[in-house]
């Protein structure tokens, strides 16, 4: 029984290493920026237990005068998974609640766990919202 233990979770191990390995390739782009947070990003396919997923993280300095609060206005950024015809096939968003001073940067990540396949490209917007 211990043998089988082992050889199921090395199996599983590997089936895991290569999940998304196959050459998936992904654009991301910030197509609007109405705040001071200087956004950067990048993306990983990540294999896990349930499959493949696309993980986007975008990091958000603060290039402004001044601090960003919690209070409103508020920063929030959106991401948009496409496919290669500009058909969305998932969007996400995230408000920043926690106070970013001058020069600091806070990370977000949007993962996507299904349609993997169909996604060609992510667009990131940065807005301020009242919330």
């Amino acid at each position: 029984m211990h043998r089988r233990a082992v050889l199921g979770s090395l199996a599983a191990g590997v089936g895991t290493l290569f999940a998304g390995c196959t050459g998936s390739s992904v654009d991301g782009t910030v197509s609007t920026n109405e705040t001071p947070l200087v956004l950067s990003h990048d993306y990983a396919v990540q294999a896990t237990y349930s499959g493949t997923q696309i993980a986007v993280e975008v990091t958000a300095e603060n290039d402004g005068d001044e601090s960003i609060t919690a209070d409103p206005p508020v920063p929030r950024v959106v991401c948009t998974f496409l496919s290669d015809t500009g058909e969305r096939v998932y969007q996400a968003g995230r408000t920043l609640v926690e106070p970013v001073g001058v020069g600091e940067s806070t990370t977000l990540e949007f993962a996507l766990g299904i349609d993997v396949d169909a996604v060609a490209r992510y667009e990131l917007r940065c807005k301020w919202v009242e919330e």
